[in-house]
């Protein structure tokens, strides 16, 4: 059950109480009445809350339920809230509810978040097993009968990544952090769409189709 309007989680509130650490926080929950002003006109019962997660920060994490007391989770990066917000306007809104207006299509039960794997090994079985055939699955059916690249390694940084491309743009990759694309799952949220509209930008920007 998700607690109220708004809560910050331990992690969050135990900060020193400086400025700054004051100013972030009034940040932040600015931002999380934002996105409940944005999908109240589409979803009148909406509640949420704001976690801290130790890679990706601070994600605001949202849920619906509708006339048939079914809910449905959803949740947000910081940086993706901030740049929807800053134009303002109901397209943030309409963004942000596309999400569960998707969820309720295919879930007609209702949809919270799944609970988080219970190890590393269960993780990788996971991103093995299912990630990687449903992103994969996606590309090969969107970019049919284009041949693609896959390629799973380390950036710079270490940081295992899923590289894809196709084979008549040998020269470009787009790159995508396994662990975002999971994170992504874990919210409820479709990674392929990330690397669709990565790979057609890629294609655009090589000027092929």
């Amino acid at each position: 059950m998700l607690e109220g309007d708004y809560t910050m989680n331990n992690d969050m509130t135990n900060t020193n109480n400086n400025d700054n650490t004051e100013v972030w926080d009034s940040l932040m929950k600015t931002i999380f009445q934002k996105g409940l002003a944005s999908l109240r006109p589409f979803f009148p019962n909406v509640e949420g809350l704001i976690v801290n997660d130790e890679k990706f920060g601070q994600i605001f994490i949202y849920r619906v339920t509708n006339d048939f007391k079914k809910s449905y989770d959803c949740g947000f990066f910081l940086r993706e809230l901030a740049e929807q917000f800053q134009d303002g306007g109901r397209e943030a809104g309409e963004w942000m509810a596309s999400f569960f207006y998707e969820l309720m299509k295919t879930n007609k039960f209702g949809k919270e978040l799944p609970a988080p794997p219970e190890s590393e090994e269960k993780e990788e079985a996971f991103i093995d097993d299912v990630l990687f055939p449903h992103c994969l699955g996606a590309v090969s059916e969107e970019f049919a009968p284009l041949r693609i690249t896959g390629n799973r390694g380390l950036d710079d940084n270490l940081t295992p990544v899923l590289e894809l491309g196709f084979i008549d743009i040998p020269s470009e990759k787009c790159v995508f952090p396994i662990h975002y694309l999971y994170k992504m799952m874990q919210l409820n949220r479709d990674p392929s769409e990330t690397i669709l509209i990565a790979l057609a930008k890629l294609r655009q920007k090589h000027g092929v189709e």
